[in-house]
């Protein structure tokens, strides 16, 4: 009778040491998956198209316009961009096209007053991004990916922001991409 307790204790202090461990390694796995998902990052970039020409329904970049463009792909050349965003329009696509021109990329066209989807989108996806816009857009744009943006006037042009995720914590930064 002693014996077949002691059989029945060691079932029981071996069954809840089972259970410890399998609970421990739960527990562990969860926390790992909490620090992935703490210390995944992203880098969106958002920039203003370039200097267009007159007034049009549809202008392109002028001569000002297509030398900021080359700057800014000068500047993102070794930013390891994965994904380039732009509107319909001839102005938002021209000011990427030397980028995703250096880069072999094609552009991802995006519906200019949809700042927040495109940038569910760009999370989703978690890649480094740029995405152009528009001077009534950006500041939408920067903010709906949680950063800081001013307001934006038709004369703002060269603004970079640069938001940065870190784990959970969001920083922007403004540069400034000249047209010489």
């Amino acid at each position: 009778m002693v014996n077949a307790l002691f059989r029945i204790i060691v079932c029981i202090i071996f069954s809840l040491g089972v259970y410890g461990m399998a609970h421990a390694a739960t527990d562990q796995t969860q926390a790992e998956g909490e620090a992935q998902t703490s210390n995944k990052s992203q880098t969106i970039y958002v920039f203003r198209h370039a200097e267009k020409v007159a007034n049009k329904p549809d202008p392109e970049l002028s001569e000002k316009g297509q030398q900021r463009a080359t700057n800014l792909a000068k500047v993102l050349s070794k930013a390891t961009i994965e994904r380039i965003y732009a509107t319909k329009y001839q102005r938002t696509q021209q000011t990427a096209a030397p980028l995703a021109k250096q880069l072999s990329q094609t552009l991802s066209t995006y519906a200019a007053g949809d700042s927040v989807g495109l940038i569910e989108a760009v999370r989703g996806l978690g890649q480094t991004s740029l995405i152009i816009g528009h001077s009534n857009t950006v500041p939408d744009i920067v903010r709906a990916a949680g950063g800081n943006a001013p307001e934006l006037s038709e004369q703002d042009y060269g603004d970079l922001f640069v938001v940065q995720i870190v784990g959970g914590k969001i920083t922007t930064l403004r540069l400034y991409i000249p047209a010489e």
